[in-house]
């Protein structure tokens, strides 16, 4: 497992306090070392079954924007909770502010 996928493949047994450190991280904006474009982004790519060689087709600027929203997304613990979760990209199409784009593809 690679270092970007980390945060949102944790084992979903984590111990519970340490799971609401994390969730209290990034819902706070407390974790400026995590950057959500490479650890949670490629976990919801793949939620909604989006390949690399689509997100390769992306316009640079179309890219960057996406990046630019998962970086700022006010949304980052109900991400991360939802991956660890499980939930069906119908249950992240809710928060997500990439969900257009990755319906798109």
């Amino acid at each position: 497992m690679g270092r970007n996928t980390q945060v949102a493949q944790a084992d979903p047994a984590l111990d519970s306090s340490v799971a609401a450190e994390i969730e209290r991280l990034l819902r706070t904006g407390g974790a400026p070392f995590v950057r959500f474009e490479k650890t949670l982004m490629p976990q919801m790519q793949a939620r909604f079954g989006v390949t690399e060689e689509q997100m390769g087709a992306l316009e640079a600027r179309e890219l960057t924007a996406m990046k630019k929203r998962c970086n700022s997304c006010s949304e980052a613990a109900r991400c991360w909770q939802a991956l660890r979760g499980g939930e069906s990209a119908e249950r992240c199409r809710e928060f997500c502010p990439n969900a257009d784009t990755f319906d798109r593809l």
